[in-house]
């Protein structure tokens, strides 16, 4: 498995995932890239091993580009020598080495697509250049064996003509109980990406506005605009890169998660956010906003309210309207439960993976 990122050591999506193919006999290597050089070389964990790329790079930015040979040589060099029967490569900045070696050895290969590239980018693109780059991916996916997606809503974005195998493996926790006391003042916990298509600017102003707690955790391209925002509001706490069991800790000691994303980057209109169904896991309402994939949810499931992107005024009102109504937050907060028991679990994932592995070997 690949993944250009390594967030908190290894991020949870992905560390579910190993640990799944893990348990059901599979000898299961992870390959990361260390951008801050925060974690060993070499590490076992869960059943599986990491190997990681030991270079220091930008997240997001065009500096990162000259450093991506480096990372795609370490990766082939890494592949060959390891000689695995299938390649799983997450997202497009993976996938050169990864089609390269797994065509080489006549291997099967997995493509997982967290974002779709193209559609991710937020930098300026020329239309002609960004579809270019979707097109390639789409070559790439045909090319697939098995293609895994976070929402099978997604399948979209891979073009009319797709016709390959194609899963949908949500992006949704294990089961886990998380005894910690509510915070004693209404909290707003944000984890994730420090970014400003989060809506974090919005955040921060509507907080402010309503009289209430903001405890954001994670890092991105955008700190250097975004964390001494955080510093200078007062009601603002910004905890760096955390954890997981920690993000799931303030989960459960706040009473709303934010998963704002900004509707008019394409990709974010499919979002398919752990933090969405982490939030139903512990009983806690949602505050998203319109015009992308979780808003759908939380309206069908009951569990949150859902805002307009950019609107504070707005924003504010729903906040101190939530703050105020500890009842409104326990019913939201019990229809996420009842969702996340029926549907949105990693039981029913796991079994879904696995079967998908599983069928690998009749392609």
């Amino acid at each position: 498995m690949v993944r250009s990122k390594s967030p908190a050591g290894i991020e949870p999506r992905l560390d579910r995932e190993a640990s799944a193919l893990a348990r059901a006999g599979h000898e299961v290597h992870v390959l990361l890239w260390d951008r801050n050089l925060e974690h060993p070389a070499e590490e076992k964990r869960g059943g599986y091993e990491i190997h990681r790329y030991c270079r220091r790079a930008p997240e997001g930015q065009l500096g990162l580009l000259p450093r991506m040979l480096g990372w795609w040589l370490w990766e082939a060099r890494t592949l060959r020598r390891l000689r695995p029967d299938v390649i799983h490569a997450c997202d497009f900045d993976t996938v050169l080495p990864a089609v390269f070696c797994a065509t080489l050895r006549s291997k099967r290969f997995v493509y997982e697509i967290f974002d779709f590239y193209a559609y991710m980018i937020a930098q300026p693109l020329s239309s002609g250049t960004r579809e270019r780059l979707a097109g390639f991916e789409r070559y790439v996916a045909r090319r697939a064996d098995l293609v895994i997606e976070a929402d099978i809503a997604r399948k979209v974005q891979l073009g009319p003509s797709f016709s390959g195998r194609i899963v949908e493996i949500m992006n949704v926790p294990v089961e886990a109980s998380i005894n910690e006391p509510e915070e004693r003042e209404f909290t707003v916990f944000y984890g994730g990406m420090i970014s400003l298509e989060r809506g974090l600017k919005e955040l921060v102003e509507g907080t402010a506005q309503a009289g209430v707690k903001l405890v954001v955790a994670g890092h991105g391209a955008d700190e250097a605009t975004l964390v001494p925002i955080f510093k200078e509001n007062p009601n603002v706490t910004y905890l760096g890169n955390i954890p997981y069991q920690d993000v799931l800790r303030w989960t459960a000691r706040s009473q709303l998660i934010a998963a704002l994303y900004d509707p008019g980057i394409p990709n974010n209109k499919l979002a398919s956010p752990n933090k969405l169904f982490e939030a139903m896991m512990l009983r806690k309402p949602v505050l998203t906003n319109e015009g992308i994939r979780p808003a759908e949810i939380v309206r069908e499931v009951g569990c949150g309210v859902v805002v307009r992107y950019g609107d504070t005024e707005g924003l504010a009102k729903e906040l101190k309207d939530l703050a105020q109504d500890q009842r409104a937050r326990a019913v939201m907060g019990a229809k996420g439960r009842e969702a996340f028991e029926k549907t949105y679990n990693w039981r029913t994932m796991e079994k879904r993976m696995i079967d998908a592995y599983a069928s690998l070997q009749d392609v």
